[in-house]
């Protein structure tokens, strides 16, 4: 079922996710299903729902850096990136502070995933959460990614779909990781190698190489 951007119905996709129903959603880049990531249960279902394999760790959404530094360590140079994309397409890598509610899909290697999206409607539902949102690209595993809510609606209509109004990307985030002194690019999206190394130029990081895995 779509549900139409509106504030009645922004207000019901959040007592939806806080009711820990499994919702689809629009994020910057292209349309997202997700749910509350205390809950393994629900988290599960999403596994089900796309036949996603449970070895591929779920993103977290959160609104602000003051969020994310509650669930995360974050360094120096973490932060500058931080500041510098987000809000926008970039998904960073991050160690996680224990202990955590967080469910264990979020977390791979003491690592979990985070993004602070720039979509006003999305922003307004984080904002009213007390928990991270899960998001993973609606879509079912290996198939394209959704751009729109009727897309989204073919292919898992039991689902809550809240619709926008807001241009998407069509772009999944880029994801990256900090180790030591090297900025390592993991998936290719929307904030490419030259727009990293531009940032850096001027910053006290410059000297910080950017390379993508071996």
């Amino acid at each position: 079922m779509i549900f139409e951007n509106n504030k009645n119905n922004i207000e019901t996709f959040i007592k939806l996710i806080k009711d820990d129903k499994v919702v689809i959603f629009p994020t910057d880049s292209v349309f997202g299903i997700g749910c509350n990531s205390y809950n393994t249960k629900s988290i599960e279902e999403i596994y089900n729902i796309k036949n996603r394999n449970k070895n591929k760790t779920l993103l977290l959404n959160l609104p602000n850096i003051t969020r994310i530094k509650k669930i995360a360590y974050v360094n120096k140079i973490e932060e500058f990136l931080i500041k510098t994309f987000m809000p926008g397409p970039l998904t960073i890598i991050l160690k996680v502070k224990r202990p955590t509610k967080l469910s264990p899909y979020t977390i791979k290697n003491n690592e979990i995933g985070v993004r602070i999206p720039n979509l006003k409607t999305l922003q307004t539902i984080l904002k009213k959460l007390p928990y991270p949102l899960i998001s993973t690209s609606c879509n079912k595993s290996n198939e394209p990614s959704i751009k729109s809510a009727r897309m989204a609606n073919k292919i898992f209509p039991q689902i809550p779909i809240l619709n926008t109004n807001e241009k998407l990307s069509g772009i999944p985030s880029t994801i990256i990781k900090v180790e030591n002194k090297n900025i390592i690019i993991l998936r290719k999206g929307s904030i490419n190698k030259n727009d990293i190394k531009k940032a850096l130029k001027e910053s006290p990081y410059k000297n910080f190489t950017i390379t993508y895995p071996q």
